[in-house]
């Protein structure tokens, strides 16, 4: 099942949010606050209808804990993300909600690929959805916007220079006026004036 977030649902995840290389892990992340970068959460696909629910609220009051700013779908956003959920049995007998985000810069290219899961208790059947509960989904929406935030945090902005990038644009700058002087130099040797 995928939910595409417009309308009511991200109205409502929005209005949360705004009050405030790829990476794979199941270990618990430190949260990472990732306040001005406009990310839009295009869609979450693989739940149940319940279970995305629930996600998407709980993923709206992670992201305003972090100071995160949520647009809606057809705002300006720098980045734009696509989710998806799936539980899973664990080797243990527990389940496992694992979560993958793809991120999406504003060319519409994959900018970054964050993952990791959230254990929850015991199966009690053959439907894994059903060791999945409240905890789990809280964890697991937590846990995906501290992944999401440190990736923000670590991008430079649009349009940003790092030191690194001076250094290397002014020796390139150097570089090409030398070689304009010396073009110059030769164009101007060969006439006569």
């Amino acid at each position: 099942m995928t939910i595409r977030f417009s309308g009511p649902v991200l109205g409502a995840a929005a209005a949360l949010a705004l009050a405030g290389c790829q990476e794979t892990t199941t270990a618990a992340r430190p949260r990472v606050d990732a306040p001005g970068v406009p990310v839009s959460v295009q869609s979450i696909s693989g739940a149940p209808d319940s279970v995305t629910t629930r996600f998407a609220g709980l993923l709206g009051e992670a992201a305003a804990e972090r100071r995160m700013e949520i647009v809606p779908g057809d705002k300006p956003a720098r980045f734009r993300v696509r989710g998806y959920l799936t539980a899973q049995p664990t080797e243990d007998g527990q389940t496992a909600l694992a979560f993958v985000w793809d991120v999406y810069d504003e060319s519409k290219k994959r900018a970054q690929r964050v993952q990791g899961e959230s254990l929850g208790r015991r199966g009690g059947g053959a439907d894994p959805w059903s060791g999945i509960d409240q905890t789990v989904v809280a964890k697991a929406a937590a846990e995906s916007m501290d992944a999401i935030a440190s990736f923000l945090v670590t991008t430079p902005a649009v349009g940003a220079v790092l030191p690194a990038d001076k250094a290397k644009a002014a020796e390139a700058r150097g570089a090409a006026a030398g070689n304009a002087a010396k073009t110059a130099g030769t164009a101007t040797s060969g006439r006569r004036l």
